[in-house]
């Protein structure tokens, strides 16, 4: 598998690496899939990179490489802006080998492959009917999070047909941000809010994801009362990181 530009798969796996740390990588003849919960199981992130985001991409048959995610993250940290990256499956070695072509230079790892135990009950597809949806600029939600976690650990989202309220309080912060639809912040087109609802979720899990989205770019998120919220993460037109996080509710905090 070749890609082009390596820090774009750099990006990916810092986001990727700070929620799970290991993972099986599904290897497809229509592309790569990360699918994995955390080991929290509070959040669930799926990723998947189609093989046209590839310059070249040979797969002989569906392969599952287990990985060190957080190691794998470590050496494509290294990648430069004139840098493709180049990823194989050696059989012989049973390692998988990432290399970095630049002008006139070339670098190499090879990673041992780990075992993963299967965790079973990961769903192919979460199905929600989402009350409330919207596209925001990621610069917008990473400010917000910062704001929030100078106050608390959560925070509140509350939608209206106005807006989105985001808030987060202790006993002696509060702090409160407010976004209509016509904000220039806001993809007006995406806004869609059925009813009130409102929800809390940690700010970790929330922070781990978004804090690795270039800012420039949007994420869309959807919610329900009291129901796991979901952010999209379009990767240019070459894929896509979606990712779950369940709720604060004194009962549960696990995705059911």
């Amino acid at each position: 598998m070749v890609l082009e530009d390596a820090k774009l798969m750099s990006n990916i796996s810092s986001i990727i690496s700070s929620i799970v740390a290991e993972s099986s990588i599904n290897v497809a003849d229509d592309g790569i899939r990360i699918k994995a919960f955390d080991a929290t199981r509070i959040s669930m992130i799926d990723f998947f990179m189609k093989k046209e985001a590839f310059q070249k991409y040979e797969v002989k048959e569906t392969t599952v490489v287990g990985l060190s995610l957080e190691t794998l993250n470590t050496i494509l940290k290294t990648a430069k802006s004139n840098e493709s990256l180049k990823m194989t499956l050696d059989d012989a070695t049973k390692r998988f080998v990432v290399e970095f072509q630049g002008k006139n230079q070339l670098r190499k790892f090879a990673l041992s492959l780990i075992d993963i135990p299967d965790e079973g009950n990961i769903p192919d597809s979460i199905h929600i009917d989402f009350d409330t949806n919207f596209e925001v600029k990621a610069t917008f939600i990473q400010q917000v999070l910062k704001d929030a976690e100078m106050v608390s650990d959560y925070l509140k989202i509350k939608a209206r047909e106005d807006g989105i309220f985001f808030g987060a309080e202790s006993d002696t912060k509060e702090m409160d941000t407010f976004i209509e639809p016509k904000s220039e912040e806001m993809e007006t087109a995406a806004f869609q809010v059925t009813g009130e609802s409102e929800a809390m979720y940690s700010l970790d899990f929330l922070s781990n994801f978004l804090k690795g989205i270039r800012s420039s770019d949007y994420v869309k998120i959807s919610f329900n009362q009291e129901q796991p919220i979901r952010l999209i993460y379009e990767i240019e037109d070459k894929g896509h990181l979606i990712y779950f996080v369940a709720p604060r509710i004194e009962e549960s905090e696990e995705i059911d």
